[in-house]
């Protein structure tokens, strides 16, 4: 994550535009949940939208620290799955609707990408 000048202001742009995306979809999520009767299933994609909204800003931040990227990568994934497991425990909901989220959270950073890199 880095290399030209402008290349932080365009990862910033990206992990903005899926944060807002991710909340706005958790929202959204837990409402439809909510509405046929599947509330903690809604909370769960929920919660995983937001967590795994917070995985560009983990690579980021172990980058900085000039770690290998095999390790930011393994620490990441772990810290992100031992968080995901935790909520889920927590909210009594199911493991996979929070794991769902995360994954749907990563797709979104995918279209926030490449729609970056189209304008550009």
């Amino acid at each position: 994550m880095t290399g030209r000048p402008g290349a932080r202001a365009a990862h910033s742009s990206i992990l903005r535009e899926t944060a807002v995306v991710c909340a706005l979809l958790g929202l959204a999520a837990s409402g439809v949940a909510g509405v046929v009767g599947h509330t903690s299933v809604g909370i769960g994609v929920a919660i995983g939208l937001l967590l795994g909204s917070t995985n560009g800003y983990l690579i980021v931040a172990l980058l900085d620290q000039s770690s290998s990227f095999l390790f930011a990568s393994l620490m990441r994934l772990s810290i992100l799955s031992a968080v995901a497991f935790g909520a889920a425990f927590l909210l009594q909901s199911s493991t996979w609707s929070v794991l769902l989220g995360v994954g749907g959270a990563q797709l979104v950073m995918v279209a926030a990408a490449v729609r970056q890199g189209l304008r550009a």
